[in-house]
């Protein structure tokens, strides 16, 4: 019966990975199969297709990355909803719905599980060419990435002191294992990094850039690794980015506009991104539609549109003024001026080499490295902006006048939300890096740390009495 249960979690509506062909908007007929759900090769591909459903968010209409392009420009202040006054535009969180994502996050980690559990109790013999240990090591980076959101969207991630971690599971749960207390947070990195090392010695290293990769997963772990932010760390985040943008074989896009525009998951810079269901972007409910006028949508920021004066992304990411708001604008890096959806616009980005730039960039200041190497990666993302030497652009000035690390470090924190803003959360969690004074001198509504991270939902208290003390500064 377990394993039924298991495959009702981890292969609901999944879709057929082993073939390497098919998108995510080809369904299996049975979500139910009864009896020893993964016994070979086959069915663990199968079942793991289930787990990159759940990463993408997705249903039988679309996937739905609304969260994490939205949420993360919300608190930083570069978006905004179009029409109405958001508690969490100033960084009030007592009472926010953002942490919806607790429920889906650990979705993800009981799909993550349900695969690990069955699959490591499988004989190698019956997987070729190594394919048991690529199956783990994808669903230990899906782990991996689902726990380092929890930790960095619900725990201290920068307080490794700290004993607000993350929920740690690392079995497949049912209603009757459930509850158990959060980890502290240092046993929660070395939780996500062991997943992460093993994604890194196992996953495949070529592939679909729509499945995790070997270098996916030493992208994901210089992420983490900037998070925890020990002095070795930096070190080895700089030395884990040199070797993907020497060794990897993706490349910088030269024109960064056209990922969006035209090129979508063909170009050779995205390193993982989701694929959108079959005519997703024709659905009204679709994640890039949140862009348009409807009766919910979002918008950029006068911050936002400042930050890009005299840069060329101001003209494809800042579309008309918004009429129902003052201040605010159509952000259009996906729907494009006319405002409408496509399947290319429905395309979402996990990892693009961009950040694998500019994180080793941060991480070799940060390490006391060389301020001339930082430049370098921070201008070779600026590039593919078409800003170079040669255009005597503001921006590129200010990198190349930067001569301390404390400045060179703000002007990385710009290109991060020039790059990323309505991708993911990197660029917010770059904000947070700084310390607190520079935290509320660029974020001026954020006044303390207890203001970076969400309260746990109310319904986990209820549902696990065993976890512990709801986070600083909020009510259970």
């Amino acid at each position: 019966m377990k394993k039924a249960i298991i495959i009702l979690s981890a292969v609901l509506m999944a879709v057929s990975h082993y073939s390497c062909q098919k998108q995510l908007d080809e369904l299996p007929k049975d979500a139910l199969v009864q009896g020893n759900t993964i016994v070979n090769q086959q069915t663990a591909n199968i079942a793991l297709n289930g787990v990159y459903y759940r990463f993408a968010n997705a249903s039988q209409t679309n996937t739905n990355w609304t969260s994490n392009e939205v949420n993360p420009g919300i608190l930083a202040g570069v978006l905004d909803d179009g029409r109405n006054t958001l508690n969490e535009a100033s960084n009030v969180l007592g009472r926010t719905s953002f942490n919806n994502d607790w429920g889906r996050y650990y979705s993800l980690v009981n799909a993550a599980n349900g695969i690990i559990d069955q699959v490591s109790a499988l004989s190698g013999t019956l997987f070729s060419n190594g394919r048991k240990e690529q199956i783990l090591a994808e669903a230990k980076f899906m782990r991996a990435f689902a726990t380092f959101k929890v930790l960095s969207l619900m725990g201290q991630w920068f307080d490794i002191n700290s004993s607000f971690g993350a929920l740690l599971h690392d079995k497949f749960l049912t209603s009757t294992t459930y509850a158990r207390a959060r980890s502290d947070v240092r046993s929660s990195y070395q939780f996500i990094l062991s997943d992460l090392d093993y994604a890194v010695e196992n996953a495949a290293t070529t592939g679909s850039n729509v499945y995790v990769t070997k270098w996916a997963a030493m992208a994901l772990k210089m992420r983490v690794l900037l998070a925890r932010g020990q002095q070795d760390d930096y070190a080895q985040c700089a030395a884990i980015g040199n070797d993907v943008i020497s060794n990897s074989g993706y490349v910088l896009e030269p024109g960064t506009r056209d990922i969006f525009y035209s090129k979508g998951l063909s170009s050779k810079e995205v390193i993982l991104g989701v694929t959108p269901q079959a005519n997703q972007g024709a659905y009204y409910y679709n994640t890039s539609g949140v862009y348009v006028r409807r009766n919910s949508f979002y918008v950029a920021t006068t911050v936002l549109k400042d930050m890009l004066a005299n840069d060329p992304r101001q003209q494809w990411y800042i579309g008309n003024a918004n009429g129902d708001k003052a201040g605010t604008f159509y952000f259009i890096k996906y729907v494009q001026s006319t405002l409408t959806t496509t399947q290319l616009s429905e395309v979402a980005y996990a990892i693009r080499l961009s950040e694998v730039y500019l994180m080793t960039a941060e991480a070799t200041i940060r390490s006391g490295g060389s301020l001339a190497t930082a430049k370098g990666l921070i201008h070779a993302v600026q590039a593919g902006a078409g800003i170079t030497a040669t255009t005597n652009t503001a921006s590129y000035l200010a990198v190349e006048q930067a001569n301390t690390p404390e400045d060179l470090l703000l002007q990385s924190y710009y290109e991060y939300v020039k790059s990323f803003v309505g991708e993911d959360d990197q660029y917010y969690f770059a904000l947070l890096r700084f310390p607190l004074t520079t935290v509320t001198t660029l974020r001026p509504t954020i006044k303390n740390k207890e203001q970076y991270i969400y309260p746990i939902p109310r319904s986990e208290f209820v549902n696990n009495p065993l976890i512990g003390a709801q986070n600083p500064g909020y009510t259970q």
